[in-house]
Protein backbone atom coordinates (compact mmCIF):
# COMPACT_ATOMS: atom_id res chain seq x y z
CA UNK A 1 0.00 0.00 0.00
CA UNK A 2 1.50 3.49 -1.07
CA UNK A 3 1.80 5.73 1.94
CA UNK A 4 -0.16 8.53 1.87
CA UNK A 5 2.00 12.03 1.64
CA UNK A 6 2.52 14.31 4.98
CA UNK A 7 0.44 17.37 5.06
CA UNK A 8 2.62 19.91 6.19
CA UNK A 9 2.30 21.95 9.16
CA UNK A 10 3.68 25.36 9.91
CA UNK A 11 6.81 25.98 10.05
CA UNK A 12 7.71 25.59 6.28
CA UNK A 13 9.76 26.93 3.55
CA UNK A 14 7.41 27.11 0.70
CA UNK A 15 9.74 28.01 -3.01
CA UNK A 16 7.47 28.74 -6.19
CA UNK A 17 10.22 27.93 -8.93
CA UNK A 18 10.35 27.62 -12.46
CA UNK A 19 12.15 28.90 -15.74
CA UNK A 20 9.30 30.05 -17.74
CA UNK A 21 6.21 32.73 -16.18
CA UNK A 22 3.21 30.00 -15.62
CA UNK A 23 1.27 31.34 -12.27
CA UNK A 24 4.46 31.05 -9.75
CA UNK A 25 3.96 34.83 -7.92
CA UNK A 26 -0.30 34.04 -8.33
CA UNK A 27 0.27 30.60 -6.46
CA UNK A 28 2.76 32.39 -4.10
CA UNK A 29 -0.08 35.41 -3.43
CA UNK A 30 -2.23 32.87 -2.87
CA UNK A 31 -0.11 30.91 -0.09
CA UNK A 32 0.64 34.20 2.12
CA UNK A 33 -2.69 34.73 1.59
CA UNK A 34 -4.12 31.58 2.98
CA UNK A 35 -1.55 31.90 5.75
CA UNK A 36 -2.81 35.06 7.00
CA UNK A 37 -6.09 33.86 6.72
CA UNK A 38 -5.66 31.45 9.41
CA UNK A 39 -2.78 33.38 11.63
CA UNK A 40 0.40 31.64 10.53
CA UNK A 41 3.11 33.94 10.05
CA UNK A 42 5.50 34.20 7.12
CA UNK A 43 8.38 35.87 5.62
CA UNK A 44 8.09 36.25 2.05
CA UNK A 45 11.02 36.62 -0.20
CA UNK A 46 11.43 37.23 -3.86
CA UNK A 47 13.76 36.95 -6.91
CA UNK A 48 12.30 38.42 -9.54
CA UNK A 49 13.11 41.71 -11.69
CA UNK A 50 9.46 42.14 -12.19
CA UNK A 51 8.85 41.78 -8.45
CA UNK A 52 5.32 40.99 -8.61
CA UNK A 53 5.26 39.38 -5.26
CA UNK A 54 5.59 42.75 -3.44
CA UNK A 55 2.99 44.60 -5.94
CA UNK A 56 0.58 42.24 -4.60
CA UNK A 57 1.15 41.39 -0.63
CA UNK A 58 3.40 44.66 -0.10
CA UNK A 59 6.63 46.37 0.94
CA UNK A 60 6.89 43.61 3.30
CA UNK A 61 8.42 40.98 0.92
CA UNK A 62 12.15 41.26 0.78
CA UNK A 63 13.94 41.09 -2.36
CA UNK A 64 16.90 39.24 -2.78
CA UNK A 65 18.13 40.68 -6.42
CA UNK A 66 21.48 41.89 -6.08
CA UNK A 67 22.56 45.85 -7.56
CA UNK A 68 23.14 45.21 -11.32
CA UNK A 69 25.73 47.81 -10.74
CA UNK A 70 27.66 45.91 -8.71
CA UNK A 71 27.38 42.45 -10.50
CA UNK A 72 29.91 43.80 -12.71
CA UNK A 73 32.97 43.77 -10.10
CA UNK A 74 31.78 40.70 -8.36
CA UNK A 75 29.15 38.23 -10.45
CA UNK A 76 28.89 36.02 -7.09
CA UNK A 77 26.24 38.80 -5.54
CA UNK A 78 23.66 37.10 -7.88
CA UNK A 79 24.06 33.44 -5.50
CA UNK A 80 25.27 35.42 -2.05
CA UNK A 81 22.12 37.60 -2.19
CA UNK A 82 19.72 34.83 -1.73
CA UNK A 83 21.90 34.45 2.00
CA UNK A 84 18.84 36.59 3.37
CA UNK A 85 16.43 33.40 2.30
CA UNK A 86 18.57 30.89 4.39
CA UNK A 87 18.47 32.55 7.24
CA UNK A 88 14.82 32.81 7.30
CA UNK A 89 15.01 29.10 7.14
CA UNK A 90 17.36 28.42 9.67
CA UNK A 91 14.95 30.69 12.39
CA UNK A 92 11.54 29.38 10.77
CA UNK A 93 11.78 26.36 13.73
CA UNK A 94 12.79 28.19 16.52
CA UNK A 95 10.44 31.52 15.77
CA UNK A 96 7.73 29.48 13.99
CA UNK A 97 7.53 31.57 10.97
CA UNK A 98 7.21 30.52 7.96
CA UNK A 99 9.03 31.28 4.48
CA UNK A 100 7.54 31.60 1.08
CA UNK A 101 10.14 32.34 -1.76
CA UNK A 102 8.89 33.63 -5.21
CA UNK A 103 11.21 33.19 -7.64
CA UNK A 104 11.01 34.60 -11.15
CA UNK A 105 12.54 33.39 -15.20
CA UNK A 106 15.75 31.98 -14.98
CA UNK A 107 16.22 32.20 -11.75
CA UNK A 108 16.56 28.43 -10.94
CA UNK A 109 20.32 28.03 -12.13
CA UNK A 110 21.34 30.48 -9.65
CA UNK A 111 19.26 29.08 -6.42
CA UNK A 112 19.77 25.64 -7.38
CA UNK A 113 23.58 26.34 -7.09
CA UNK A 114 22.95 28.44 -3.67
CA UNK A 115 21.28 25.35 -2.32
CA UNK A 116 23.99 23.16 -3.10
CA UNK A 117 26.50 25.19 -2.03
CA UNK A 118 25.38 25.53 1.27
CA UNK A 119 24.30 22.20 1.55
CA UNK A 120 20.76 23.06 2.30
CA UNK A 121 19.56 19.13 2.30
CA UNK A 122 21.75 18.87 5.63
CA UNK A 123 20.49 22.12 7.50
CA UNK A 124 17.00 21.30 6.61
CA UNK A 125 17.52 17.94 8.00
CA UNK A 126 18.79 19.03 11.28
CA UNK A 127 16.54 21.79 11.30
CA UNK A 128 13.98 20.04 10.98
CA UNK A 129 12.26 22.60 8.49
CA UNK A 130 9.70 20.47 6.05
CA UNK A 131 10.44 22.30 2.34
CA UNK A 132 8.46 21.64 -0.56
CA UNK A 133 8.81 23.34 -3.67
CA UNK A 134 5.54 24.18 -6.07
CA UNK A 135 7.07 23.93 -9.64
CA UNK A 136 4.11 25.21 -11.82
CA UNK A 137 3.44 24.02 -15.55
CA UNK A 138 1.52 25.08 -18.93
CA UNK A 139 0.10 21.43 -20.10
CA UNK A 140 -0.11 23.03 -23.81
CA UNK A 141 2.91 24.88 -23.57
CA UNK A 142 6.01 22.94 -24.60
CA UNK A 143 8.51 25.26 -23.43
CA UNK A 144 6.49 25.58 -20.01
CA UNK A 145 6.47 21.72 -19.61
CA UNK A 146 10.24 21.01 -20.90
CA UNK A 147 11.74 24.51 -18.57
CA UNK A 148 9.47 22.74 -15.16
CA UNK A 149 11.31 19.27 -15.90
CA UNK A 150 14.87 21.34 -16.32
CA UNK A 151 13.46 23.15 -12.69
CA UNK A 152 12.29 19.99 -11.11
CA UNK A 153 15.40 18.54 -11.70
CA UNK A 154 17.93 21.04 -10.93
CA UNK A 155 16.38 21.04 -7.53
CA UNK A 156 15.84 17.91 -6.72
CA UNK A 157 19.27 17.68 -7.68
CA UNK A 158 20.70 20.09 -5.22
CA UNK A 159 18.16 19.03 -2.60
CA UNK A 160 17.43 15.62 -2.72
CA UNK A 161 15.33 15.64 0.37
CA UNK A 162 12.76 18.55 -1.06
CA UNK A 163 9.50 17.81 -1.39
CA UNK A 164 8.72 18.65 -5.33
CA UNK A 165 4.81 18.91 -6.10
CA UNK A 166 4.39 19.71 -9.88
CA UNK A 167 1.30 22.43 -10.79
CA UNK A 168 -0.69 21.96 -13.46
CA UNK A 169 -1.95 25.11 -14.24
CA UNK A 170 -5.16 25.01 -16.46
CA UNK A 171 -4.88 28.54 -17.53
CA UNK A 172 -5.16 27.73 -21.43
CA UNK A 173 -6.31 24.28 -20.95
CA UNK A 174 -5.61 21.00 -19.17
CA UNK A 175 -3.90 17.81 -19.44
CA UNK A 176 -6.71 16.64 -21.44
CA UNK A 177 -6.20 18.71 -24.48
CA UNK A 178 -2.89 17.33 -25.19
CA UNK A 179 -2.88 16.15 -28.76
CA UNK A 180 -1.67 12.64 -28.78
CA UNK A 181 1.79 12.81 -31.06
CA UNK A 182 2.25 16.47 -30.78
CA UNK A 183 5.54 18.23 -28.98
CA UNK A 184 3.05 18.84 -26.28
CA UNK A 185 3.09 15.24 -25.71
CA UNK A 186 6.36 14.49 -25.85
CA UNK A 187 7.43 17.38 -23.21
CA UNK A 188 4.88 16.38 -21.08
CA UNK A 189 5.72 12.61 -20.87
CA UNK A 190 9.09 13.74 -20.27
CA UNK A 191 8.24 15.83 -17.50
CA UNK A 192 6.38 13.30 -15.96
CA UNK A 193 9.59 10.74 -16.19
CA UNK A 194 11.65 13.59 -14.83
CA UNK A 195 9.19 13.68 -11.66
CA UNK A 196 8.35 10.13 -11.34
CA UNK A 197 6.39 9.75 -7.79
CA UNK A 198 6.12 12.94 -7.09
CA UNK A 199 3.05 15.00 -6.22
CA UNK A 200 0.49 16.87 -8.33
CA UNK A 201 -2.15 19.52 -7.99
CA UNK A 202 -4.00 21.30 -9.99
CA UNK A 203 -4.35 25.24 -10.09
CA UNK A 204 -7.88 26.20 -11.78
CA UNK A 205 -8.17 28.40 -14.54
CA UNK A 206 -9.82 31.91 -14.04
CA UNK A 207 -10.29 33.86 -16.78
CA UNK A 208 -7.55 37.11 -17.32
CA UNK A 209 -11.00 39.67 -17.00
CA UNK A 210 -12.21 38.40 -14.36
CA UNK A 211 -8.47 38.60 -12.16
CA UNK A 212 -6.75 40.95 -14.11
CA UNK A 213 -8.29 44.19 -12.78
CA UNK A 214 -7.98 43.13 -9.16
CA UNK A 215 -3.80 42.00 -9.86
CA UNK A 216 -3.44 45.16 -11.73
CA UNK A 217 -4.85 47.45 -8.83
CA UNK A 218 -2.45 45.30 -6.13
CA UNK A 219 -5.14 43.86 -4.70
CA UNK A 220 -4.90 40.26 -3.44
CA UNK A 221 -6.90 37.49 -2.92
CA UNK A 222 -8.08 38.34 0.71
CA UNK A 223 -8.83 41.80 -0.50
CA UNK A 224 -10.44 41.13 -3.93
CA UNK A 225 -13.10 39.01 -1.42
CA UNK A 226 -13.67 41.27 0.99
CA UNK A 227 -14.32 44.66 -1.11
CA UNK A 228 -17.56 45.68 -1.02
CA UNK A 229 -18.94 46.01 -4.88
CA UNK A 230 -19.55 49.97 -4.86
CA UNK A 231 -16.02 50.22 -3.68
CA UNK A 232 -14.62 48.17 -5.76
CA UNK A 233 -16.17 50.15 -8.62
CA UNK A 234 -15.09 52.79 -7.91
CA UNK A 235 -11.96 51.63 -7.42
CA UNK A 236 -11.33 49.57 -10.77
CA UNK A 237 -13.52 51.54 -12.69
CA UNK A 238 -16.32 48.96 -13.20
CA UNK A 239 -19.58 48.44 -12.75
CA UNK A 240 -21.26 47.25 -9.65
CA UNK A 241 -22.51 44.32 -11.48
CA UNK A 242 -19.08 43.66 -13.26
CA UNK A 243 -17.51 43.59 -9.48
CA UNK A 244 -19.74 40.99 -7.88
CA UNK A 245 -19.23 38.72 -11.07
CA UNK A 246 -15.37 39.00 -11.10
CA UNK A 247 -15.79 38.67 -7.14
CA UNK A 248 -17.94 35.23 -7.84
CA UNK A 249 -14.63 33.80 -9.81
CA UNK A 250 -12.24 34.69 -7.60
CA UNK A 251 -14.21 33.25 -4.73
CA UNK A 252 -14.45 29.81 -6.80
CA UNK A 253 -11.19 30.22 -7.56
CA UNK A 254 -10.07 30.20 -4.19
CA UNK A 255 -12.33 27.79 -2.99
CA UNK A 256 -10.69 25.23 -4.96
CA UNK A 257 -7.04 26.05 -4.95
CA UNK A 258 -7.24 26.05 -1.03
CA UNK A 259 -8.86 22.72 -1.93
CA UNK A 260 -5.39 21.46 -3.61
CA UNK A 261 -3.29 23.33 -1.27
CA UNK A 262 -4.57 22.03 1.78
CA UNK A 263 -3.44 18.64 0.09
CA UNK A 264 -0.01 19.45 0.93
CA UNK A 265 0.09 22.05 3.68
CA UNK A 266 -2.65 22.26 6.92
CA UNK A 267 -5.09 25.16 6.09
CA UNK A 268 -8.24 24.49 8.20
CA UNK A 269 -9.57 28.11 7.61
CA UNK A 270 -10.34 29.92 4.48
CA UNK A 271 -12.05 26.34 2.37
CA UNK A 272 -15.53 27.80 2.00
Amino acid sequence: MTKKPTVIKPPFAAIFAAQKSCGKTHMATFLADALALNGYPFRAFQIDDQMRLSHMIGDTVTDLRPDPDLLIEDPTLTTRAITPFYDACHQAVSKKISVILDTGANEVEHLSNFLRDVDFAQDIEAWKLPVVAFVPFFPLDPESTAQSAFTAQRLQDAVPNIRIVLVENRFGGSIERIVPGSIAEANYQALLTTTAGVERIIMPAIAREYWAPFEGAGLRFIKALAIDPVDGARQLGRSVGEVKVMKSNVARFWRSMHGQVAQIITLPQGGN
